[in-house]
């Protein structure tokens, strides 16, 4: 689309309508705020059928899609028309709005406007849909509205960012909390799957062992619908995504478990739950393998994220060893305590092993070994 001519006058209503519009937008506090906010305004100002926000930028999984006036059967065609001029875009820095035919209402014009960061990077497209095919825009809009708008979105999502990460942040200093504060084996797991699971949103959760022969995993806690099922289950260490993951110590998202070949569906069948997308993280201290923690089932049907499996996967050392020594501490209670000395309960124990954490801590708490 032509520039508009030096000769188009913004009417005081118009220029009043952009500068209501524009603090809408400043005081928007989410990417759905911003689109509620601008969109129906655009179109009452402008004279439209539609107007569309798109932002795709690697923040966002994997991109975002707001409108107001079109209808249901030209959503999918606009959508895919935004992703496609979006990647040319990335491509061609200086790519026109060219109008794209519609069958809207007869037939309509989607022009797609460029939004770019203040570094001049693609972020995302502002698009407006018309009957006419000689959209004549006010000057104040390119010039100063659509930049102003990329500049809200750019740190709207910086902010998503931030909370996110401060969220994870806060999510990893509790279980490394909890994890410190344990005081034995299930008290460890059982703040491990609690907290994954509502750091993640996850209906499920669970973390296998290997046994002492390193030949199969067996559930050890689990949380969740299948949890009766699993906590007598024990399956071959070299089966399913679990085994797949411990072999090749990598951690991993599957947001499609049932189309996968190593899946392994037997548990499902038993229980009755039906597994839809999981992160399966390996459990490894040092370079001893320990087990495999899962979290299955993002509520409401969603995807789970790369993001969530690095948050997983910066505590999971942290989880084994804690696993690692607290299996150890039962051995010796088992070998030391209750055999060589006959004691049943730490309170009183009158030959603690000096100042070992996991000895003080049950000593302290008076419980029973």
């Amino acid at each position: 689309m032509p520039p508009p001519s030096p000769a188009y006058q913004v009417s005081e209503v118009q220029a009043q309508q952009i500068l209501e519009l524009a603090h809408a937008a400043v005081t928007a506090e989410t990417l759905e705020d911003l689109a509620r906010a601008i969109l129906p305004g655009l179109v009452e100002m402008m004279e439209i059928v539609a107007a569309v926000l798109y932002v795709d930028e690697p923040r966002l999984a994997p991109y975002s899609f707001f409108h107001r006036g079109l209808q249901a059967e030209t959503v999918l065609m606009v959508e895919s028309f935004c992703n496609v001029h979006f990647q040319q875009l990335k491509t061609h820095a200086e790519l026109s709005p060219v109008p794209v035919s519609l069958p809207f209402q007869g037939i309509a014009q989607l022009y797609l406007f460029p939004l770019r960061t203040r570094a001049g990077l693609p972020l995302g497209l502002m698009g407006l849909v018309s009957l006419h095919r000689d959209l004549s825009l006010p000057p104040m809009l390119q010039e100063k509205f659509w930049p102003m708008i990329a500049n809200v979105v750019d740190d709207l999502l910086y902010h998503r960012e931030s909370e996110k990460r401060i969220a994870h942040l806060n999510t990893y200093l509790t279980i490394s909390s909890m994890i410190a504060q344990a005081l034995d084996l299930r008290d460890v797991l059982e703040a491990v799957l609690y907290f994954a699971m509502d750091a993640l949103s996850a209906e499920a959760a669970s973390v296998m062992l290997l046994d002492y022969s390193k030949e199969n995993l067996r559930f050890y806690t689990a949380e969740g619908p299948s949890a009766p099922v699993l906590l007598t289950a024990t399956f071959p260490a070299n089966q399913g995504l679990a085994g797949a993951v411990l072999q090749s110590q990598q951690s991993e998202v599957i947001n499609d478990v049932q189309h996968d070949p190593r899946f392994y569906g037997k548990f499902d069948a038993e229980s009755g739950f039906q597994t839809r997308n999981m992160i399966v993280i390996p459990l490894t201290a040092g370079e001893e393998k320990i087990g495999i923690l899962e979290v299955l089932n993002k509520i409401g049907g969603q995807l789970f994220t790369d993001e969530e499996r690095l948050l997983l996967q910066s505590i999971a050392e942290e989880i084994a060893f804690a696993i690692r020594n607290a299996k150890l501490f039962e051995v010796v209670v088992k070998s030391y305590c209750k055999q060589r000395q006959g004691q049943m309960s730490c309170k009183g124990c009158k030959r603690p092993l000096g100042s070992w954490t996991p000895c003080v801590k049950y000593r302290e708490a008076g419980l029973e070994v």
